[in-house]
């Protein structure tokens, strides 16, 4: 099975050698180059077709927020996920706006970016909890989009449940294993959900089931 290709992306040099060691230690990953810059980012990712990047937020040149969107205007098969040092939910906001699948901060514990890295690759989003109930804060405004939102009384009750695991970052084969259903079930309510409540990701899932009331974190 092909390894996990990374690209990262950081204007700090001992950082992303620090972080290349880490990963490099896990067999399904491999670490394919690094860019200093957003501007680098776009060019080695083009070269170097990785299948998830990790990209800083506050860089020169290019910054993170604006590297997102080109990359993944021009890759939109690549997963990305956003590094920095501070939980701030107006980046947060952004990078999910710009396509990004990931979001962590520079401390997080290596097993997690490591998790974080395998599940965006799988197609998934990674969002700490803490991270999304920062996120749920500072969307008490309702917009014109949550107007139009489905109600959630559509859902089946077994629907809920998906969407109340989702909410607790759970990926479909620990749905599935809490559920007792397969995985293909868990992909089919998923589907489901995403339609019924005019969603697109497993993000915006777990915020709207959180700012619904649907699901609590603990």
């Amino acid at each position: 099975m092909e390894p996990i290709r990374v690209l990262i992306v950081d204007d700090h040099a001992l950082f992303r050698q620090g972080l290349a060691r880490i990963l490099e230690m896990e067999e399904d990953i491999v670490v394919v180059g690094e860019a200093a810059n957003g501007r680098e980012a776009l060019e080695r990712a083009a070269e170097l077709r990785p299948h998830v990047v990790l990209m800083d937020i506050n860089m020169p040149v290019v910054n993170g927020l604006e590297a997102t969107r080109r990359l993944h205007r021009k890759l939109p098969h690549v997963g990305i996920i956003g590094l920095t040092i501070h939980d701030d939910e107006e980046y947060l906001r952004e990078l999910i706006k710009e396509g990004a699948q990931g979001y962590l901060l520079k401390d997080t514990e290596p097993v997690r970016v490591v998790e974080a890295i395998r599940r965006v690759f799988r197609g998934e989003a990674f969002l700490p909890p803490n991270l999304i109930t920062k996120l749920f804060s500072t969307l008490q405004r309702p917009s014109a989009a949550d107007d139009a939102a489905p109600p959630e009384e559509d859902l089946t009750p077994r629907e809920r449940e998906v969407l109340q695991c989702i909410a607790q970052g759970m990926s479909n084969k620990e749905i599935a294993v809490s559920l007792y259903i397969s995985q293909k079930t868990v992909k089919n309510h998923i589907s489901s959900i995403f339609r019924k409540l005019d969603l697109t990701d497993r993000t915006q899932a777990a915020v709207y089931a959180i700012k619904q009331g649907l699901a609590t974190l603990d």
